[in-house]
């Protein structure tokens, strides 16, 4: 089951239900849903102490998108983002990545499907300060027993698009927080993963390192068809995005879909709806 977003007159968030893929009238797959996020609840503490923290989450990723999940401190986003990437599970409700159900599966099956499926940006990189970054790069690729001759191959061209050419074989105490973050994006697409999950990827860099990371995710998106999933407070990032979710109090607020939109127009509505959201802070410059 997708489901099919919908706002409302008053600006809240409502979704409809429909097949697992949606057809045209001749019958024809019109998308391809990554991720279905179906009634997504996480109530943390004891029975005399509980404290909902998500609450009847649904959405969907489409394929080639970027999405952003934006909302104030304490919404509700990273205990989101962990249930997706598999590091956490929900009380109640279905995650279907890839059409594989991942609530229910068991450790190692689970941890192969990490491997295999998601790629991961973190805002403090998670690099090895021990391997060069042709190696860092390459981690995804010897974790899944999947390095092969054309590897360094595909490892070299990834990097010469996202600028690290030159860097490949220096180490991460040697590169800037910028090249850093680079490379833990070239780490998250080389092999392949049909989501990338990226939690503040530009929470640690300067402007100048934003917009080469953010750049570079649009030349993941545009040449390798990358479909990524960003947790960001920062407003300039999420105007790369072609849509954005909003949180807050544990529940999905409203969304924005940039469309015809350019990436001023949209960053302008962004800014507005965070306004009307509240009760956080936000980067909008």
């Amino acid at each position: 089951m997708i489901v099919l977003f919908v706002i409302s007159m008053d600006g809240s968030f409502i979704a409809r239900y429909d097949e697992d893929i949606i057809k045209d009238e001749l019958g024809e797959y019109v998308m391809d849903i990554v991720l279905q996020a179906t009634g997504i609840r996480k109530v943390f503490g004891t029975k005399s102490n509980l404290v909902p923290v998500l609450d009847n989450i649904d959405f969907n990723v489409q394929e080639g998108e970027i999405v952003g999940i934006m909302g104030p401190s304490g919404a509700g986003k990273t205990s989101l983002l962990n249930i997706l990437a598999t590091i956490d599970k929900p009380t109640s409700g279905s995650v279907r990545i890839s059409g594989t159900e991942i609530t229910s599966l068991s450790d190692e099956p689970l941890s192969e499907f990490r491997r295999e499926k998601l790629g991961f940006i973190f805002q403090d990189y998670n690099l090895l300060d021990s391997l060069t970054i042709r190696e860092n790069i390459m981690l995804p690729m010897t974790f899944s027993n999947k390095f092969d001759l054309t590897t360094d191959v595909r490892v070299t061209e990834i990097a010469g698009k996202l600028g690290i050419e030159t860097i490949l074989n220096r180490y991460p105490y040697e590169t800037s927080g910028g090249q850093k973050q680079r490379t833990a994006a070239a780490r998250a697409i080389i092999h392949n993963p049909r989501l990338v999950l990226a939690d503040e990827p530009t929470g640690a860099l300067d402007s100048k390192a934003s917009m080469d990371l953010l750049s570079a995710f649009q030349l993941m998106n545009d040449e390798y068809g990358t479909t990524i999933l960003m947790v960001t407070h920062d407003a300039f990032a999420a105007s790369y995005c072609d849509r954005i979710v909003f949180m807050k109090d544990g529940k999905l607020f409203t969304e924005l879909v940039k469309g015809d939109n350019d990436r001023k127009s949209f960053f302008d509505r962004l800014v507005t709806t965070l306004s009307s959201l509240g009760g956080g802070s936000y980067d909008i410059i």
